[in-house]
């Protein structure tokens, strides 16, 4: 399967002669979600901004879907990646949840039935049925944050950037989300996660990307990053509970509590 997105020796620098970042090369696959990590300024934002166009490299390249992404124009890459920023009111320009939702696909020239039905599904997936006619900046930051989701997730792009989309969400909508994310992931659409929260990288990712001063230090899948105690802090970043607890039990990684349980199982049987 052919990557939907690939980056190639890219560099760069918002001064070029401070470079931001250097050799950066990788690539996602379609299903694929990827966590980015490392410490602030690191420059995972400024990597998610080359990946979607707003910012071209200095050097290298970016390829979206086969195609080279310092040739096409921002709304050419915008039909192949949607990006949920850190901070949604930033992307958020209509006077109604229902408009907010509804522009992208109304874009793509697709039937009304058809623009109707993605508005339905994103609406239900997303839980705003009942604020469908309120200003988006009247609600709360964590509704906000659902809307930009909606609005991407709409659009059904080959791949969705998350930019801390976690952050500040309560139990119940972080579960929302992970749940999204996985429904994206069995659809065959990429996730690329910027995300400082270990513990929600750890529950939803299958690869970690880790910056550090301005180079890729790391590229593991999560299990064999979070199982290595070196890896975690070239790119400054803690292991998450459940990872240390199994560790002093003497157990594999475990990435999840329901993990941990099935390892100890034949332990507690034994000692029964």
């Amino acid at each position: 399967m052919s990557p939907i997105l690939t980056l190639d020796g890219v560099r760069f620098g918002y001064d070029p002669d401070k470079p931001v970042l250097r050799d950066i090369s990788f690539s996602v696959s379609p299903g694929e979600v990827v966590a980015v990590v490392g410490r602030n300024g690191a420059g995972k934002s400024t990597l998610l901004r080359l990946l979607n166009g707003l910012l071209r490299p200095d050097a290298g390249t970016v390829g979206i879907a086969g195609r080279d992404a310092g040739k096409l124009k921002v709304s050419e890459i915008a039909a192949h990646i949607g990006t949920v920023f850190q901070a949604p009111e930033q992307q958020i320009f209509n006077a109604t949840v229902r408009n907010e939702i509804a522009f992208g696909p109304a874009q793509q020239g697709l039937t009304p039935e058809e623009q109707a039905l993605r508005l339905d599904e994103a609406v239900a997936r997303t839980g705003l049925g009942e604020v469908l006619e309120t200003h988006p900046l009247d609600l709360d930051a964590a509704m906000r944050r659902f809307v930009a989701v909606a609005s991407v997730i709409a659009c059904r792009p080959d791949l969705m950037l998350f930019d801390e989309a976690q952050r500040g969400l309560d139990a119940t909508r972080r579960l929302l989300l992970g749940g999204i994310i996985a429904e994206e992931k069995a659809a065959g659409r990429a996730i690329v996660l910027v995300c400082h929260d270990m513990e929600f990288v750890a529950a939803h990712a299958d690869r970690v990307l880790g910056l550090a001063e301005g180079r890729l230090a790391v590229d593991a899948t999560v299990q064999e990053f979070f199982a290595d105690a070196a890896a975690t802090r070239a790119v400054s970043v803690e292991q998450p509970g459940i990872v240390e607890l199994a560790q002093a039990l003497g157990q594999p990684v475990a990435l999840s509590a329901p993990e941990l349980v099935a390892a100890l199982e034949p332990r507690l049987k034994g000692g029964a």
